[in-house]
C-alpha cells in the first residue's frame, strides 16, 4: 500500500481522537472488502443483531468466528498495518477483529458511547479503521467529541431504545453516567464540540475507541448505509481490569495471552488469537 501519514494527520488523531485519511483504500481492495462485507451479512456470527429481511432495519456483526481466517487474510496483506504503525509510531501492531454495519430504510443512529466501556482496553495505541463502502455525509458516517479519548470512562449504554444511556454496568462499576449528548446538542449545538467527515468509498477514518462516538442513521436522503471497521492495537496498548468481572449485560472471559497463560491488569496487550500485522 502506497499512502504516507502526514504529521499532521499524526497530530489530529494524537489531540483529536480521530483522522481522515482520504483515498487510502483502492478500488481493487474496497471490492474484495465489499465481497467480504457480503460474505458476513449472508453469514452471521453467533453475537449479530437486527434481521435484513424487513424495509427498515439496522444489522450488525462483530467478531464472527466463522469469518476470522477471511479477515486475517486479507487484513495481513492489505497493508492497513503499516499505515497504522506510521499513524501510531508504533513498532508492533496487531489486528483484532471486524465489525459490519448495515442500515437500510430508516434507522436510527447509533447511541453515543465508548468501546472501553464494553472491552479491557487502555493506552494510546488502540483504534478503529473506520471503511465506508458507500458515500456519506459527515452527519451520516462516523461523529466523535473531540478530544474524548483523553477524558474520563463513562458507563455504556444497553442501547434500549427507549433510553439511550441506560446504564451498562450501574452500581456494579460506578462509572459516571453516560451523558445524552443528542439531547445536549439539540438544545444547544455547541455544548459538545463534535467531528465527523463527508466520505467516499476509498476513504478511511480512524479514531481511538475510547472516544465518545456514534455512527449515523438512514433516512429518506440516504436510505441505505453499509460500513466495516477493523480494530488495531499497537506498543501501548494494554489489558485493563477497569471492568466488572460480572454485571451490566454481559459476564467477560479471561483472554488467553500470546506468551502463555491469561492477560491481567497492565499487560501489553498480546491475546494468544490475534494475528500480529506489523
Amino acid at each position: 500500500m502506497n499512502f504516507t501519514i502526514t504529521k499532521d494527520q499524526k497530530q489530529r488523531f494524537a489531540q483529536d481522537g480521530i483522522v481522515k485519511l482520504p483515498g487510502l483504500i483502492s478500488m481493487d481492495l474496497l471490492a474484495e472488502l465489499d465481497a467480504c462485507f457480503e460474505w458476513s451479512v449472508a453469514h452471521p456470527g453467533p453475537i449479530a443483531s437486527g434481521k435484513t429481511d424487513r424495509e427498515d432495519f439496522s444489522f450488525v456483526d462483530n467478531g464472527n468466528p466463522e469469518a476470522k481466517s477471511m479477515y486475517d487474510e486479507i487484513v495481513a496483506r492489505s497493508g492497513f498495518g503499516e499505515v497504522i504503525a506510521e499513524l501510531l509510531d508504533s513498532q508492533y501492531v496487531g489486528y483484532f477483529a471486524e465489525e459490519i454495519f448495515w442500515k437500510k430504510g430508516r434507522s436510527n443512529p447509533t447511541f453515543w458511547h465508548q468501546d472501553t466501556a464494553y472491552q479491557p482496553w487502555s493506552g494510546e495505541h488502540w483504534c478503529n479503521m473506520w471503511i465506508p463502502l458507500m458515500p456519506m455525509s459527515a452527519d451520516q458516517s462516523v461523529q466523535i467529541v473531540k478530544g474524548s479519548h483523553k477524558g474520563i470512562q463513562y458507563d455504556g449504554t444497553t442501547f434500549n431504545p427507549k433510553n439511550p444511556t441506560q446504564a451498562l454496568w450501574g452500581k456494579a462499576a460506578k462509572f459516571p453516567p453516560l451523558p445524552d449528548i443528542t439531547a445536549d446538542v439539540a438544545e444547544d449545538p455547541e455544548s459538545w464540540a463534535i467531528l465527523g467527515f463527508e466520505l467516499v468509498p476509498g476513504d478511511v477514518v480512524v479514531f481511538h475507541p475510547h472516544c465518545l462516538h456514534r455512527g449515523g442513521g438512514t433516512d429518506g436522503n440516504m436510505p441505505e448505509r453499509r460500513n466495516m471497521v477493523f480494530r488495531f492495537f499497537g506498543d501501548e496498548a494494554y489489558y485493563s481490569d477497569h471492568l466488572p468481572k460480572t454485571g451490566g449485560m454481559y459476564t467477560l472471559k479471561p483472554i488467553a495471552a500470546s506468551g502463555g497463560g491469561y492477560l491481567s491488569d497492565g499487560d501489553r496487550y498480546r491475546p494468544a488469537d490475534n494475528i500480529q500485522v506489523h
